[in-house]
């Protein structure tokens, strides 16, 4: 019996299940191989639950990280768990921590908040004499250069997916996830990240240190290629031009998701001399009206000049946008499609908002006008196309003075437009 299995849960509901390594999890387990303990990491995203526990091996204690909309699967892949090894014991970690209202006490044994390299040898020490807590707390590491390298060689397969637009590749080999912070001060109505304290604290990893794990991933696996997978990449500015000296040299090639600001043109120049080469930039709407409403911090206007800004520099540009969200207006749409057709990007990836539990607008719907009608999470889902292509859109909140027909029927327009219209002025 091994001391820990770290479980990365299945994800049917993606067209590239294993397009992502679970980072947070190669972390966890490099804490515990420090400390001298037996750790599995089980990347399950292209299995189905069947395949999973099959494979499962027995452990001490078992890892799951999951979203918030991940509960419902989370608890109904304990019980499997549970019924192979009817003494398991089992802590749920990660974002999904936000929804512990839909976590099944009789299933998950303990949650996990925070950061949890520092706290799961407690954790571990309380499940072997069957005295686990169900609520702990790893709050903010602060020395975020303290941490072991993830134990990425604990993944037996790829180390990660295509991580640019259209599957480009800048070099030969694999790419995988990298992170050179944590936590992000923003308070978006639509995220749950600020309902714990812990995560609006924005702290650092050194150049340095990102640079040293860049040279191992090189070395090592081959890799050249990465995601930087932080929450706010662009929140110190000399920050920003410090870790483009510190890894500039290592010839390798990156991408980022970004707010449209801060943003600026010597900014760009430093991440493309460095080897940055897309921007996935978290646009959500083109009507100043939705981004208020959302607490973006940005304006439309500040969206088409960070586009226009990275179109100068030859960036592959991915703009992410939300729809169905409050405050969508009757003209929402077409004020998005009028942006569409003038500004410049690569692609689009569009989401179907869906009031997250922890979130401002989950926590207080009346302040954001709507009213949430249905709160079966396995009916939340904001992706578009999943592997049996375009996915229905669940009717599960309404915006309080819209009809729900005609917001449901706008919205669905404005994804035709996007199916269909949209590849006619799409860069490629």
């Amino acid at each position: 019996m091994i001391d820990v299995c770290l479980i990365y849960l299945p994800k049917p509901f993606l067209r590239q299940p294993d397009a992502q390594a679970p980072l947070g999890l190669m972390y966890i387990a490099a804490a515990l191989e420090s400390a001298g303990k037996t750790v599995e990491l089980k990347h399950y995203a292209a299995y189905s639950d069947e395949q999973a526990i099959n494979d499962l091996p027995s452990a001490h204690l078992y890892g799951i990280t999951a979203t918030a909309l991940e509960i419902p699967h989370s608890n109904r892949f304990g019980a499997l768990i549970k019924l192979k090894y009817p003494d398991a014991k089992i802590v749920v970690g990660g974002p999904g921590v936000y929804a512990k209202e839909f976590i099944d006490k009789k299933i998950i044994d303990s949650i996990c908040y925070g950061d949890g390299e520092e706290i799961i040898l407690n954790i571990l020490n309380d499940a072997k004499c069957n005295a686990m807590s169900p609520l702990y707390n790893g709050g903010a590491i602060e020395n975020l250069d303290t941490l072991n390298l993830p134990a990425r060689h604990l993944l037996k397969d790829r180390q990660g997916g295509d991580i640019f637009a259209y599957g480009k590749h800048y070099a030969d080999g694999d790419s995988t996830i990298i992170v050179s912070s944590r936590g992000c001060p923003m308070q978006c109505a639509f995220c749950s990240a600020p309902a714990l304290t812990y995560s609006n604290k924005l702290r650092f990893r050194s150049p340095k240190e990102i640079a040293k794990e860049i040279r191992y991933v090189k070395e090592k696996y081959g890799i050249t290629q990465f995601r930087f997978s932080d929450d706010f990449f662009t929140a110190n500015r000399q920050r920003v031009f410090d870790l483009c000296d510190a890894i500039g040299p290592e010839n390798i090639f990156w991408r980022i998701s970004c707010r449209v600001k801060p943003l600026d043109e010597d900014m760009l120049r430093a991440m493309w001399n460095a080897g940055c080469r897309e921007l996935s930039f978290g646009v959500e709407s083109f009507d100043d009206r939705v981004l208020t409403g959302l607490n973006k911090n940005a304006t439309s206007m500040d969206n088409v000049r960070a586009l226009d800004l990275a179109s100068a520099y030859d960036y592959s540009v991915r703009i992410l946008l939300m729809i169905r969200t409050p405050f969508q207006e009757f003209d929402t749409i077409d004020k998005n499609i009028f942006w569409l057709n003038r500004v410049p990007f690569n692609i689009v990836a569009c989401t179907t908002f869906v009031p997250l539990p922890g979130s401002a607008i989950w926590n207080n719907p009346d302040v954001y006008n709507i009213e949430i009608l249905d709160k079966d999470l396995d009916k939340y889902n904001f992706y578009f196309f999943g592997p049996d292509g375009r996915r229905p859109i669940d009717k599960i909140f309404r915006i309080k003075n819209r009809d729900i027909d005609e917001f449901h029927k706008e919205s669905e327009f404005f994804r035709d437009w996007l199916e269909n219209d949209l590849k006619k002025i799409n860069k490629g």
